[in-house]
């Protein structure tokens, strides 16, 4: 009974011990996807303002739920996000346009994101492995911002996953299940759908298939007798023909692209600037600007991420000089091609602020790299395990916390000092310039709102949608976004007012223009967070005031 009493709690009850040990730590990862989450959905409407780009995707679900014809080319020429625009027409069935509905799709991606790449990753890898990178796909600065954006980009990450993981737990499989392979291949397919560079993650799918193969391959090279066979020298001549002129084509493009030393290292900082979030925020708060705390922002997250990248190629290092995993295998060689196709016709340029959505499909691959070199540090095997541990959840906290503040409180601080499309206010500004406009609306009239710029025009327009005395007009081409209702012709009065972004040649100038000809009755003002003057809005006087039909006025 002595030898009992004094066993330690450990040795009785192993499992509870490891258990309540372990608690703490679950605590902490639950806590910190609780933050990944409040961080897509906080301010959804108004951080960052809506632009010109997430508003057009809007107008089309509206007209495509109308019935309305709708433009299957985007404003770059790229074929339209059916993956993206179906689910949001599909909400605007039962939801009146909002910028939170026009957003959520994105958040739904986002969201949907993390826990795909947690099953995935269990299956392909283990549960360190799923936790490490789930942590990273959830709390990463890119993959945050860009969950509130309603941009085609805004689903990169969701749909590049399957493109990594399916091969790889086909790998780890092999031969006994094709599914994943065909699931994978299917899983390319949706992401070119989703936005054309994707397709710089076909080698995610082709190593894992080359790999297994490989010695198929060889033995197909080696036991085929060509001096025997006709048709297979033929075969060949022709095959060799093809391939040098492909070659030469290659070669006569793309020599001049081929990186140099100088374009290597400026590619591999703006990759680490691209997942450490300091592009984001250059791009969409250019927190830097700010000055103070919220300044050095930037800095600190590369050093951060340079340190992560520095401690992944050491895990990487002795993983892979002790232990060769096929799986393991592929993804590197998957990511380094991947990596170097995309630099090698996208360049440095194409991850640079304000580029940087052409650079998300590199995000899943380097996630899963950096979680794989991360993972060998906290693997119980090792002495330092558990620091290891605390230092990653602290890192994931610093993730965390860094998005809150040069973010979130640098737009309520400054109200952005980046792309003026991208500035904002407790209400976002577009919608608020509707509201006021509504707000002194005369009942029975009509009301016409004149945007010329693309970052006012498209927002407003989107808004309007679920105004039918509402007409928004500005941009050249037939676009009618304000749909009237039908009704037989009477006259009206019409409310006609401008409405361009303050303290612009182009507001100046239209002031001057109406003052002129004596139309201008009043201008108005829309501020952001810091209480700067962002969106002027110009009423037109009584000379410029007209009566027309209700037809006359749709049809304009």
């Amino acid at each position: 009974m002595t030898a009992v009493a004094e066993t330690p709690a450990a040795v009785l009850h192993p499992t509870r011990c490891r258990a309540g040990a372990r608690l703490p730590l679950l605590a902490a990862i639950a806590f910190l996807l609780g933050v990944a989450v409040f961080f897509r959905v906080w301010q959804l409407p108004n951080v960052p303002g809506v632009n010109g780009d997430e508003a057009w995707s809007g107008v089309q679900a509206a007209r495509l739920v109308s019935g309305e014809p709708i433009a299957w080319r985007t404003p770059s020429g790229n074929p339209v996000n059916v993956l993206f625009l179906l689910p949001l027409a599909a909400l605007h069935t039962v939801c009146s346009p909002s910028f939170a509905l026009l957003r959520s799709v994105a958040v739904i991606s986002g969201l949907g994101a993390i826990a795909v790449n947690c099953w995935l990753c269990r299956r392909a890898y283990d549960k360190p492995t799923a936790v490490v990178s789930t942590l990273l796909v959830a709390l990463l600065p890119i993959n945050l911002a860009y969950s509130r954006f309603a941009w085609d980009s805004s689903q990169t990450l969701l749909f590049t996953l399957p493109v990594m993981y399916l091969p790889l737990i086909w790998i780890r499989r092999w031969p006994s299940s094709r599914g994943w392979l065909v699931g994978g291949a299917v899983g390319f397919a949706a992401a070119a759908v989703v936005h054309p560079t994707n397709i710089f993650t076909a080698p995610l799918v082709a190593v894992p298939i080359v790999y297994a193969r490989r010695r198929w391959i060889i033995a197909r090279l080696r036991g085929t007798a060509i001096s025997n066979r006709p048709i297979a020298l033929i075969g060949l001549v022709l095959a060799s023909a093809l391939l040098t002129y492909l070659g030469w084509i290659l070669v006569t493009q793309f020599a001049a692209r081929i990186p140099q030393p100088g374009q290597l290292f400026d590619f591999l900082g703006r990759y680490l600037r691209l997942l450490s979030g300091a592009t984001t925020y250059e791009y969409i708060t250019a927190a830097a600007a700010a000055g103070g705390l919220i300044g050095s922002i930037p800095q600190f997250v590369n050093l951060l991420m340079l340190l992560l990248a520095t401690l992944a190629f050491a895990g990487w290092f002795q993983r892979l000089s002790h232990v060769e995993d096929d799986v393991d295998v592929c993804l590197v060689a998957g990511w380094l091609l991947v990596t170097f196709g995309f630099a090698l016709v996208a360049g440095p340029q194409a991850l640079a602020p304000h580029l940087e959505r052409y650079g998300i499909c590199l995000v899943a691959p380097a996630v899963l790299v950096l979680a794989r070199g991360l993972c060998w540090w906290i693997e119980p095997a090792r002495s330092h395990h558990r620091l290891a541990r605390l230092a990653l959840l602290s890192v994931a906290y610093c993730f965390a916390v860094s998005f809150a503040l040069a973010y979130f409180h640098a737009m309520h601080v400054t109200g952005g000092l980046s792309h003026r499309a991208f500035r904002t206010a407790a209400t976002e500004p577009k919608q608020a310039a509707l509201a006021r406009i509504l707000a002194q609306q005369a009942p029975g009239t009509h009301t016409e709102i004149i945007a010329r710029e693309w970052w006012l025009y498209w927002p407003l327009a989107y808004l309007a949608c679920g105004e039918g005395h509402v007409r928004v007009s500005g941009l050249d081409g037939p676009w009618d976004a304000g749909a009237l209702a039908r009704q037989e012709p009477h006259d009206v009065d019409t409310a006609t007012w401008h409405v361009e972004f303050a303290n612009t040649w182009a507001e100046a100038m239209l002031v001057y223009r109406l003052q002129q000809r004596g139309e201008f009755q009043g201008r108005q003002f829309i501020t952001d967070y810091a209480g700067n003057p962002l969106i002027s809005l110009v009423r037109v006087g009584s000379a410029g005031e007209k009566k027309i039909s209700a037809r006359q006025f749709d049809k304009r």
